[in-house]
């Protein structure tokens, strides 16, 4: 796991990728976006959540 706290962070790290999966969280995770999360990464893609 990356833990970024700048949109520029965030864009270095996705550079060069062709999709992303956003989970928005809130803040509050719980075990349907552990779900969602899991789902993203089966497809290959890089997870982000807020």
């Amino acid at each position: 796991m990356k833990v970024v706290h700048t949109i520029e962070e965030l864009r270095d790290q996705l550079r060069g990728q062709l999709r992303v999966s956003f989970v928005p969280t809130m803040g509050n995770l719980h075990k349907g976006h552990l779900s969602l999360m899991k789902l993203a990464r089966q497809h290959g893609d890089p997870v982000v959540a807020s």
